[in-house]
């Protein structure tokens, strides 16, 4: 596990047979991108999640306590592969937008923010 993580060989444990040195998440072929994350964090915003292996943090939702339980994003890789296919901007962004953790009301969301601006 040591050699994996000092020659940046994680992925592997993604890919059957692994990852040849110098191969990264791009690799797999799956529209991720190797990279560490944009994160950060004040006491007078919270957390804020910037851009993820998933794609560009696009929004948070807060719970009831003001903290951060869920994201949408846009994953990037597979995003542009849609656009170098002819696909429309439009149509592709919304066919490569997720969500992860708590997004609703019904899950625990009381609201969202745009990271980048609150």
């Amino acid at each position: 596990m040591f050699l994996q993580i000092v020659y940046g060989r994680t992925q592997s444990a993604f890919s059957e047979g692994g990852l040849t040195i110098g191969a990264g998440l791009e690799d797999l072929g799956k529209g991720l991108v190797s990279q560490c994350g944009t994160l950060y964090s004040t006491k007078a915003k919270g957390v804020r999640y910037l851009q993820l292996t998933e794609g560009y943090i696009t929004k948070e939702f807060l719970d009831e306590d003001n903290e951060v339980c869920g994201y949408e994003y846009v994953h990037m890789g597979k995003f542009m592969d849609a656009i170098k296919k002819g696909v429309p901007a439009d149509e592709a962004l919304k066919s490569v937008t997720g969500t992860y953790g708590r997004t609703t009301k019904e899950q625990g969301a009381v609201k969202s923010i745009d990271p980048r601006k609150n």
